[in-house]
């Protein structure tokens, strides 16, 4: 292991394995999430991963909250100035990358971004984004995020930048619109610390410095855009918490062009449980509170149309041949709700704009792959009760390979013989799919477990490629 100081202020930390002569060895670069405001990449030590899987494994840090993503201008579709220093990081560190990788034994020229939460819904701006140069990455694992999640992209970072202003005993312009950079230069003059206490919090299930429009790294258009190469096109269809303001005759997107990188994105099947209480989860709750907080989620992530899509949901996530509403049905039906609107559907919806149609029968498609995976495993010694589902980021420790040497770092320790062979197996995917861009490709690796019924149940299994006809996916986890 070895740690590389960038004269961005990043940290890189890098495993690498087995690195001789002239080989090159595939390149897998995690951006952390959790938060756009805080978490680290220090604690998801790559050397497992690397050292099974034959990989260069990156983990990175950049500037989060304030300091990565304030955003006071008010027009950036008129004024283009960068905003978004977070994203600007990892796109020095990817530039760092190509040029250096190659003397600890790296491909440049085979470069997977990966990551989580916010973490993936970084990658999926980058993939959009016109600052991103080609060839600084190849292919994208997202997972569990997406930037057309309602967390994903701040609509109106000038509004909480005036909030931190004020915060701060800045003196507000008249016209903010004209003098924004009196706040800013007052800002700068304003210590860190202060910065860093001042109380400015977002409606729920929003974020208050996170990625946003600012002309240079995410155009105004980006949404309309998702992925460059295409064009609008009567747009009905294309909906969403962040386009929910376009207008009727913008919003379906059809391909004019193709998907640059091959993509991996995948969920777990309770992407929102950690936002209830411990309460809540062990005594369930009546549909009183249900409709609060789907409520709440409406209010906030949408514009329009609030009491329509309010009811929806409810018909959409009840069960009515039951006569009676159990409160733990009731707060299932909830968790599954919140959890397809904040993760599964923007992902889905991404997965459907960058994946490449079928081909033809008899024909070979050339395009970039897509892959699609269902997490649908609860470790036994987890956080959560059992039967309660898959929980954010539970799929984690599986893919560092924590279950390989009995736990590290954050991730639990004393993992089943199951749980080895399923992390073993995810290990072989994603090193599959960041060696050749199919999970399928299988490599040679040395197996952890002896011959047996838990590890060969996964070998013979066959990925479908995902497209936005048929939908394929892989569900990972369950006997």
């Amino acid at each position: 292991m070895c740690t590389v100081l960038l004269n961005v202020g990043l940290v890189i930390k890098m495993g690498h394995y087995r690195i001789s002569g002239e080989a090159r060895h595939p390149v897998i670069v995690y951006i952390h999430g959790e938060s756009f405001e805080w978490n680290s990449g220090n604690p998801y030590d790559g050397s497992v991963l690397a050292s099974y899987a034959d990989l260069v494994v990156i983990t990175l840090n950049y500037r989060l909250g304030i300091l990565g993503f304030l955003n006071a201008n008010p027009a950036p579709h008129l004024k283009a100035r960068v905003a978004n220093y977070g994203l600007m990081d990892q796109i020095a560190a990817l530039h760092w990358i190509q040029q250096n990788i190659a003397l600890f034994g790296g491909d440049p020229n085979n470069v997977t971004l990966a990551g989580h939460g916010s973490g993936a819904a970084c990658i999926n701006f980058l993939m959009i984004s016109p600052t991103v140069m080609p060839g600084l990455f190849h292919r994208a694992l997202l997972l569990s995020g997406s930037a057309l999640s309602s967390w994903a992209l701040v609509e109106d970072p000038v509004n909480y930048a005036v909030k931190l202003a004020k915060e701060v005993n800045c003196t507000i312009p008249e016209d903010v619109g004209k003098d924004h950079e009196q706040i800013v230069d007052c800002l700068r003059e304003t210590q860190l610390q202060q910065l860093l206490e001042a109380d400015v919090t977002p409606p729920a299930y929003l974020s208050a410095f996170g990625p946003s429009v600012d002309g240079v790294v995410i155009k105004a258009d980006f949404a309309k855009e998702l992925v460059t190469y295409f064009k609008p096109q009567d747009l009905q269809s294309f909906v969403g918490p962040v386009n929910a303001n376009m207008k009727r005759s913008e919003a379906t997107l059809v391909p004019k062009g193709s998907n640059p990188y091959d993509l991996l994105f995948g969920v777990v099947t309770s992407e929102a449980l950690w936002r209830f209480s411990s309460n809540d989860i062990q005594a369930g709750f009546e549909g009183e509170r249900r409709d609060k907080i789907i409520r709440t989620y409406v209010r906030n992530a949408y514009t329009y149309h609030l009491s329509e899509i309010f009811f929806t949901i409810v018909n959409e996530y009840t069960d009515w041949e039951r006569t009676v509403q159990h409160p733990i049905n009731t707060r299932d039906a909830c968790v599954a709700a919140l959890s397809d609107a904040q993760f599964v559907a923007p992902l889905v919806q991404t997965g459907d704009l960058l994946s490449a149609k079928p081909p033809q029968p008899g024909q070979e498609s050339t395009n970039p792959k897509t892959f699609f995976y269902v997490f649908d495993y609860q470790t036994k010694e987890g956080d959560y009760p059992q039967r309660m589902g898959t929980v954010h980021g539970e799929e984690l420790p599986y893919m560092f390979g924590a279950p390989l040497v009995d736990g590290f770092n954050h991730f639990p320790r004393n993992y089943t013989r199951s749980e080895l062979a399923l992390s073993e197996s995810f290990i072989i995917f994603i090193a599959n799919f960041a060696r050749t861009g199919n999970p399928n490709e299988h490599h040679k690796q040395e197996p952890v477990l002896a011959a047996s019924r838990e590890r060969n149940r996964f070998r013979s299994i066959v990925w479908d490629e995902y497209d936005s006809v048929h939908q394929k996916y892989l569900e990972i986890g369950k006997s």
